[in-house]
């Protein structure tokens, strides 16, 4: 048994600039400054209203609540326009298949809604490629290791087998707290340097890389189980 955990904005999906987008539109329609790209790239992860409320510690919570709304509005509308593109970064779709063919389970691990988690398994075909999707409707933010403690317990899984991948610390630190391996991606919110602060077992820079990753990581697991 072999388990990996994924996260979705900057590690499967490049989000970058919708989720920056988003954040300025909304605090220009409730009349707040908006927020610069690194503010906005250092709460990704986070469910969305401890996002907001971590990056504007200023604002009253019915602030924060009337921004968390307009956020969620914008995204809506951005989905909406028939031109709206969110790319997967290149070797996303292969890998996911990859692993499905070669017999790994697949979890979720994201800051998404479960509205949003329902949007992006119909719009990427990924259906039948996740086993299990746990998000921020249901429990604790990361870097509380809920979310991932929740993919290993519905699927059977030790802590041994398991892995997660993610390109913020607070998927890095999610991992740590849950007792497994984690790996860090390069391409997404934050930097190498902090996703090294934040305990990454590994860090990768490309899928080819990843996979390179995942296939010692199975072999670590089939030498444990016996």
């Amino acid at each position: 048994m072999r388990l990996a955990v994924f996260d979705v904005d900057g590690t499967l999906i490049d989000s970058r600039a919708s989720i920056f987008r988003a954040a300025v539109e909304a605090a220009q329609r409730i009349g707040i400054a908006p927020p610069t790209y690194d503010e906005v790239r250092g709460i990704v992860g986070l469910s969305l209203f401890e996002a907001l409320q971590a990056m504007r510690p200023d604002l009253d919570p019915e602030t924060i609540a009337a921004y968390t709304r307009a956020f969620q509005n914008a995204f809506i509308e951005f989905h909406a326009d028939p031109d709206f593109r969110e790319d997967l970064y290149a070797g996303a779709q292969e890998t996911l298949i990859r692993l499905k063919n070669d017999n790994w389970l697949i979890g979720m691990a994201t800051g998404n809604s479960r509205r949003g988690v329902t949007r992006i398994l119909a719009h990427y075909g990924w259906g039948d490629i996740f086993d299990v999707t746990f998000c921020a409707d249901d429990g604790p933010s990361k870097p509380h290791p809920h979310m991932l403690e929740c993919n290993m317990k519905a699927l059977g899984a030790g802590a041994y087998q398991t892995l997660m991948i993610g390109d913020a610390t607070h998927d890095i630190r999610m991992a740590r707290a849950a007792g497994v391996y984690a790996i860090g991606v390069s391409w997404g919110f934050h930097t190498v340097a902090e996703l090294e602060g934040a305990g990454a077992h590994d860090i990768v820079h490309d899928y080819g890389a990843l996979n390179g990753a995942l296939d010692q990581f199975s072999s670590e697991v089939l030498k444990a189980s016996f």
